[in-house]
Order: structure tokens, then C-alpha cells, then sequence
């Protein structure tokens, strides 16, 4: 299975240009924890609730805007990334979300959450047709490492 498959189509986008309110309001509206950062139809960096966290734990305001507190060195997925692969990528980079990208342009978003809802629904439904190139036992490990950032 594929990203493409189950990743969101509906999901936060903001401007660099955009406050850390706006962004806020955004992922809100969307219900997700993370906001792809674009301008001009490209991916430029994410922001995420953990981003916006820590802007208020230093003090800092909500009319910040985006630019200054984005993660700008942003790994992506194309919607062809296989779901192990994707969850590899957010385990050994720990964050929780993965902009898809595909021809330049951000088609969906993939989530620790959607990730651990697949495997979840995999491991329970017996579909081990999808699973016969992984462990079980370390997607499971995999999956402990993403909720609890264990080594």
C-alpha cells in the first residue's frame, strides 16, 4: 500500500507571510497538528503545534509570523512512497507529519496518527498480504517509538 491510498486530501496549508494565529486557525479548522508552509504553489517549510508551543513558552506573539518559526529543511513523501517507508522517514526524523508531495505541489498529508490507524486496522483485519514485508513485532516497535519518542 501506498500513500496515496490513505493519505489526507484535506489539509492546512498557510503563507510564510501568514501569522502564527492565522496558521493556529487554520490547523483548527482542518483538525490537524501541522500546517504546510507554501508560497507560490511550493512547499517552503511546515509549522506545527509544537512550533507554536514553544513561540508561546518563549514569550513570543501571535502575530509572529510563519516565516520566522517554520521548519524550512522539510522532508517530503510522494504519493507513491510505500506506508513503512513514510513511517520510517517520521520515526528517524521524529516528527508527526508528512507533506505528499508530487510534481512540485503538496497533494496530501499523512499523519503519525494515520499511520498507526493503518497499521492498527492491518494487524487487526488480518491483512498480512499488506504486511508481508515488515515485522510485525517491529511495527509495533515503530509504533511505540512514534507515540513515545523511546529509542
Amino acid at each position: 500500500m501506498d500513500l496515496a491510498e490513505i493519505m489526507a486530501t484535506t489539509f492546512a496549508i498557510v503563507k510564510p507571510t501568514a501569522t502564527l494565529a492565522d496558521a493556529s486557525r487554520r490547523m483548527i479548522d482542518v483538525d490537524t497538528g501541522a500546517a504546510a508552509v507554501v508560497e507560490n504553489e511550493a512547499l517552503v517549510g511546515m509549522i506545527s503545534e509544537r512550533d507554536l508551543l514553544r513561540v508561546f513558552r518563549d514569550g513570543g506573539s501571535p502575530d509572529q509570523l510563519v516565516q520566522e518559526r517554520m521548519t524550512r529543511d522539510v522532508l517530503a513523501a510522494s504519493p507513491s512512497t510505500a506506508v513503512p517507508e513514510a513511517m520510517a522517514i517520521m520515526v528517524d526524523g521524529k516528527f508527526r507529519h508528512l507533506p505528499v508531495v508530487k510534481d512540485g505541489r503538496v497533494v496530501g498529508m499523512i499523519s503519525m496518527r494515520d499511520l498507526m490507524a493503518w497499521a492498527s486496522l492491518t494487524i487487526r483485519s488480518g491483512g498480512h498480504s499488506e504486511l508481508d514485508e515488515v515485522d510485525t513485532a517491529e511495527l509495533l516497535a515503530t509504533i511505540n517509538r512514534m507515540r513515545t519518542g523511546a529509542a
